[in-house]
């Protein structure tokens, strides 16, 4: 047993809780156990800022502080950033009504914790136990905190034959350490001996997440839902969950269990990042919309701002935004525009994230029809493409892209020409491919088009010959609209009325028509689709077709 007063004498030690009554008690009680000068955080910004500055050997967080980062937060970004080694001690401090929920939602596992209230004497006694166990396990720590996994799982493994009250930290610690080295045999044997005599969920997790590696998922996932059954609050089981579902393909099974645990924790930025990912890919662009907003928030002052985040944002408010004047448009392109501007702020000297940005932005103007914006855009990505010195080729790709949505074909046609000659890999020659052939269709419609005029100069001139013939060129294309067909019909039944019935005309308006398919009565030509298919079919009559 160890001499708190000595073990803490030399501890730095930090102490997080947003109410001063708490800090205050908290800190008089560590300084009369023994602790010198403990340092205090109001939130957890402040708390950050202390661990990103200072080695602790300490931390004692409340979980609830407020509007801001929580304990789970600030464990979390901690450890992200290897700033809390594996010798040093995260202790939780929450209400005990609520330890369950916060127990389950924890992305990383805190060292332990200690529920509220507590007097001087349990705090005491608590510490004691927790530190007695710390340092007995240090041996192992400071190899895991030099990343000599091999001498930690060897530290381990003699201190488990020696000590078996260490039982369970110790076959926690070898169990991860075991999966970190691919030894997945040796880790489900650890899990498997422990769950022999105890139920413990996170060997139960363990025990499926070696079966998952070990080739069979589908038993994984049985064991998973077995314990989810006993602890509904566990998250880290809807996150493995999740995992094995997408390595099997099953997309939005792994959706749906990801959604279950941002219900659960929805402070956890990386959780919220994975379920957008998974989301934009299944086009569920309202979830993955939702998901990459809150990581953008959440992520706004901590190590995990990305500009990825933004960009995937805008482009899932992309998919979603119409044409049109609606409250919840507007707002959508609101929020879209003000992650753009966002990213232009924070990521200023970033060219290939600037580029990125006026691509998103560029497709933003598209969709809402404002085709100079969406064309300055483009031309802002052009600039930045070629100040760009590592440039990919999946950012000409984008440029061609924006250049054909932005009508500017000849830049798109010299971009393409100029990929082929550097050589694609196979993924991109087939991004290549598409993008020239929706090239090819747009030179088309705008063939069609030209062709579309043309037939109406000739039509309103009463020159029927040449305006069936005209619009007849246009109308071979697959990719004629309905307008051209409507005008090729209308201009062969006029060619019929002033000469004589022609049966080949009639057949291709018939055919004309069929590629037209029914018309709903509230299209706008409608009602001139109704007038010409009386004339068809009285012409038909007369002709005895």
């Amino acid at each position: 047993m160890i001499n708190l007063e000595h073990a803490l004498r030399d501890k730095r030690i930090l102490i997080v809780d947003d109410l001063v009554e708490a800090r205050s008690s908290l800190k008089k009680m560590l300084t009369i156990l023994g602790a010198s000068q403990p340092d205090t955080a109001t939130d957890g910004r402040e708390a950050i800022e202390f661990i990103m500055d200072r080695d602790y050997d300490i931390v004692l967080s409340d979980y609830n502080l407020g509007k801001g980062k929580d304990g789970q937060q600030i464990l979390e970004e901690a450890r992200y950033a290897n700033r809390l080694r594996a010798s040093a001690l995260f202790i939780l401090v929450t209400g005990e009504n609520a330890l369950d929920m916060v127990m389950g939602a924890l992305e990383y596992e805190p060292d332990n914790y200690i529920t509220k209230p507590f007097t001087l004497n349990m705090l005491r006694e608590r510490l004691i136990r927790i530190m007695t166990i710390k340092e007995q396990l240090q041996p192992v720590d400071e190899a895991i905190d030099a990343r000599d996994n091999m001498l930690a799982i060897s530290r381990a493994e003699s201190l488990l034959g020696k000590n078996k009250k260490l039982l369970l930290p110790l076959t926690r610690s070898l169990g991860k350490l075991y999966i970190r080295e691919k030894r997945y045999q040796d880790a489900l044997g650890i899990y498997s001996s422990l769950l022999n005599n105890r139920s413990i969920s996170w060997a139960r997790l363990g025990q499926a997440i070696c079966i998952h590696y070990l080739g069979d998922s589908k038993s994984a996932l049985a064991l998973i839902d077995q314990t989810l059954i006993a602890h509904p609050l566990y998250v880290q089981c809807y996150d493995w969950s999740a995992r094995i579902l997408r390595s099997l393909g099953r997309n939005e099974e792994a959706q749906k269990q990801l959604q279950k645990a941002v219900t659960i924790s929805p402070k956890a930025v990386l959780r919220q990042m994975e379920l957008g990912r998974i989301a934009y890919e299944n086009g569920d662009f309202p979830v993955a919309e939702a998901a990459f907003e809150q990581a953008m928030k959440l992520g706004r002052h901590s190590c995990y701002k990305s500009s990825k985040n933004y960009l995937q944002f805008a482009q899932c408010a992309r998919q979603l935004l119409k044409p049109g004047d609606s409250r919840e448009q507007r707002a959508r392109a609101d929020r879209a525009f003000k992650a753009i501007e966002e990213l232009r702020q924070d990521y200023a000297g970033q060219r290939a994230v600037m580029f990125e940005t006026c691509i998103v932005e560029g497709k933003t103007y598209g969709v809402l029809k404002n085709e100079d914006k969406a064309r300055a855009s483009a031309n802002r990505a052009e600039e930045l493409l070629a100040q760009m010195p590592n440039a990919t080729s999946e950012h000409k790709l984008q440029m061609t892209e924006a250049f054909i949505d932005t009508s500017q074909h000849v830049k798109a046609k010299k971009l393409i020409k100029k990929l082929r000659a550097e050589g694609l890999e196979n993924d991109g020659i087939e991004k290549l491919q598409l993008l020239e052939d929706s090239l090819n269709r747009v030179a088309i419609r705008e063939y069609t088009a030209e062709l579309n005029d043309r037939g109406v100069r000739h039509y309103e001139k009463s020159e029927y010959v040449e305006a069936v013939k005209v619009f007849d060129e246009a109308a071979s294309y697959e990719e004629a609209g309905i307008s051209v067909l409507l005008n090729a019909i209308q201009a062969k039944i006029s060619l019929i009325e002033n000469t004589q019935v022609d049966v080949s005309h009639l057949k291709d308006c018939h055919r004309y028509f069929q590629r037209i398919g029914p018309m709903g009565d509230q299209d706008e030509r409608f009602e001139r689709y109704e007038r010409l298919r009386n004339s068809f079919s009285r012409l038909k009559r007369a002709a005895g077709f």
